[in-house]
């Protein structure tokens, strides 16, 4: 199916039960001696790949992404995906790649019926195995340079040259494989495809000893090997048409995020035995939930890219940065479990060693081919560069929470000079959540988040997390009243807001609450509230009490100081007495309005900074596309092009967890999500910021850009809700 063709996504009821139809299956049929080779990440081979498929084959699932009429499922992208998803999470290995879903979808679009007679049925059965020779000493990536010669010599081609990097060429039967038979024209213009059997007189098979210490990948010779033409696919001189198709056919790849997820789970297992000192294990704490923060990301970027492939929407980016973030995610998970294993047995690898160190040692150094097989790092950042500068963000990276808010959103803070909270007030988006029989919209979590990341998106630096959706939040949940009604609708027109301080543990040891015969005695520091104009009310949401505090009462003076972008912000020196009434809510209830407050409210500042980070990267391309140095834009240099493709690999991922997080939590189960976002968002716009200063050089460290109160605004978003480091000391405690 082309990137091109729409299809209709299955329902959630449809999709669970495909799920449970291959789970079924999968738990049922897959042998387990197979499934002990996925589970231990072994080596797979031709035997178990083999075997797999004649089972997948004779159920009539043999070819998930071929056609019905040429015995495939006829399955769409969503459908693929979650089949090989639960076979991973089962499991099972992956289908034999190299038939199925390179040479397979060519032999359907471009080969004679005769070929695909000939050729289809053995792939589909696993019976007949094969190999792509399509790299040359000196032609990886730039694969038109190739030199292997093909003549023409009456009915048959007579091939020259040499392979290299051929995987399984050591166990297969036929290879597929480029061919020069012209050196006229465009180089890509001479390149004709051709299928060889690897029985054939002339061909050489050499392995190629690897760091791992497995036999993966060979150098093929062909010395005058003579191969019919009728094993020629499609026209002379074409080749390089149908080994694009090839290469862009299956670009999903990447979506199935299980085997990865396996892995993480290993690593894990092998954590909770690791020895060391307090040192180590905190940083083997550290690496192993960013990573799984990093995984949940992936995860999700598969997902768009499986609903963007329903949509009939090109893919752009998307499989270059899965590509780059899942390469990274696998040497970084077989580089702790060797640290782990290694720690005691590095020098205690042989046949009498230690075997799970020997393991992870073999998988570490297999893993560094993954930044270098299916394009290099540096190429697919090349190629995400190319699409970011020639189209700019909007081009490659849609918004998280789209639709009409979204765009409204978007739209006033591209248009608004220095708007005001009352210019927000406006607009009405605090009253997005709250209930309409307390005169809100009673709208959704995600309504709000397509409001704030639109806003940011255009540019608008402003704590519209805390404004407009947790002070509304909190005020929402407090028991009716005259003075919670008055302070909430004050908040909701905008005529008298509500200021609200949420502190962390530390913080709200600085206030000391005691109920009086007289009321509530309130004596210590506020410190770092987010100030707006016209404000009469804070409302103190500190242990199991929500309290309403006139700011023009006795005994409240106010200390003003700004925060870290340089915005206002008040505290307060406290020591008075209030009557009981200005308690709102108090007790379990209390509690479970604040915590729900804390954890919205870094969920939005989680969106925003997602929105402000589009922003900053647009003003950064922008900047680099105007700035010129030895004659040239700086847009032109590769290591300025390199930074602008990793704030985007950042915004991609942040994006996902946002998103990922805004759903699970509107499902109930957004503690971990939420947790996981916060604390990678808040790195990721953290460093977005310092790139951002980076590449508009000594401009950067000056006022007057427009990108600079943007950046300090994304610095500052760490902080609130809980810093990176406060959400990471609570994933840690989930854990434990």
């Amino acid at each position: 199916m082309s990137e091109a063709a729409r299809s209709a996504p299955l329902s959630d009821e449809a999709a669970a039960a495909f799920a449970r139809e291959v789970r079924d299956f999968a738990r049922a049929e897959c042998p387990e001696d197979i499934r002990d080779v996925v589970r231990n990440s072994r080596k797979l081979t031709r035997d178990v790949w083999a075997r797999w498929q004649r089972i997948l084959y004779d159920k009539g699932w043999g070819a998930p992404n071929w056609p019905v009429e040429f015995g495939g499922t006829g399955w769409d992208p969503q459908q693929r995906y979650i089949f090989d998803t639960t076979l991973a999470e089962c499991e099972c290995p992956p289908q034999y790649h190299h038939g199925l879903r390179h040479l397979g979808p060519v032999l359907i679009a471009y080969g004679t019926e005769a070929q695909q007679e000939r050729f289809l049925p053995g792939i589909l059965t696993g019976e007949d195995w094969w190999c792509q020779g399509f790299s040359e000493p000196g032609s990886g990536s730039d694969l038109a340079s190739l030199g292997t010669r093909a003549v023409l010599d009456g009915d048959a081609y007579v091939v020259n040259g040499q392979k290299i990097w051929t995987s399984h060429a050591q166990e297969a039967d036929w290879i597929y494989t480029l061919v020069r038979t012209s050196s006229e024209d465009k180089k890509q213009k001479g390149i004709t495809f051709v299928l060889i059997p690897l029985s054939a007189p002339g061909i050489t098979v050499k392995k190629i000893e690897t760091i791992d210490g497995i036999h993966h990948v060979n150098e093929v010779f062909f010395e005058n090997v003579r191969v019919p033409v009728e094993n020629r696919i499609g026209e002379e001189g074409r080749g390089w048409t149908y080994a694009k198709y090839l290469l862009s056919h299956e670009r999903l790849g990447g979506a199935n995020t299980a085997p990865l997820f396996q892995m993480f789970g290993n690593v894990r297992t092998l954590a909770g035995r690791a020895p060391g000192g307090a040192a180590r294990q905190a940083d083997i704490r550290h690496r192993l939930v960013t990573n799984e923060a990093r995984l949940v990301g992936l995860k999700e970027q598969g997902r768009i890219a499986v609903a963007t492939a329903m949509n009939g929407e090109p893919l752009g980016v998307m499989p270059s940065a899965i590509k780059l973030l899942s390469s990274d995610l696998s040497q970084n998970l077989s580089t702790l479990a060797l640290e782990i294993t290694a720690s005691a047995h590095a020098g205690d690898l042989g046949a009498h060693g230690d075997p799970a160190a020997a393991h992870w040692a073999s998988t570490y150094y297999y893993n560094r081919s993954r930044s270098i097989v299916g394009g290099t790092n540096e190429v697919q950042r090349n190629l995400i560069a190319q699409q970011l500068f020639s189209g700019g963000v909007d081009s490659v990276h849609p918004p998280a929470f789209p639709g009409e808010i979204h765009t409204a959103a978007l739209r006033f803070a591209q248009m608004a000079k220095d708007p005001t909270w009352a210019d927000v007030a406006a607009l009405g988006w605090q009253l997005t959540m709250v209930p309409e029989e307390d005169g809100g919209l009673g709208a959704s979590l995600s309504d709000l988040a397509g409001a704030i990341e639109g806003a940011g998106r255009g540019g608008l630096a402003m704590s519209l997390a805390l404004h407009c959706g947790v002070t509304p939040l909190l005020l929402s949940a407090a028991l009716a009243g005259p003075q919670r009604d008055a302070a909430l609708q004050g908040h909701l027109t905008g005529a008298a807001p509500v200021l609200t301080w949420l502190p962390d543990e530390a913080a709200a040891r600085r206030l000391e609450v005691r109920s009086t015969p007289d009321g509530l005695t309130l004596r210590g520091k506020v410190r770092g509230v987010a100030a707006l104009p016209d404000a009469t009310a804070l409302l103190l949401a500190t242990g199991p009490r929500l309290i309403l505090l006139p700011l023009d009462h006795e005994g409240v003076t106010p200390v003003p100081a700004v925060d870290l972008a340089g915005n206002a912000t008040l505290g307060y020196d406290l020591d008075l007495t209030l009557p009981a009434a200005v308690e709102v809510l108090s007790g379990d209830s209390a509690q479970e309005a604040r915590d729900r407050a804390f954890l919205t409210g870094g969920l939005l500042t989680c969106v925003e900074s997602v929105g402000l980070m589009a922003a900053t990267l647009g003003l950064t391309l922008a900047y680099l596309g105007e700035r010129r140095q030895f004659g040239q834009p700086l847009s032109e240099f590769q290591v300025l092009r390199h930074r602008a493709a990793d704030m985007l690999l950042d915004l991609m991922n942040a994006s996902a967890l946002a998103a990922h997080a805004v759903a699970e939590t509107m499902e109930g189960q957004g503690r971990r999500a939420a947790s996981l976002a916060k604390m990678s968002v808040s790195r990721a716009a953290r460093r977005s910021a310092e790139s951002a200063i980076q590449l508009h050089g000594g401009m950067g460290m000056t006022e007057e850009m427009a990108v600079t109160p943007l950046n300090k605004r994304l610095i500052q978003a760490g902080f609130e809700f809980g810093d990176a480091m406060h959400h990471e000391e609570r994933l840690d405690l989930m854990n434990s």
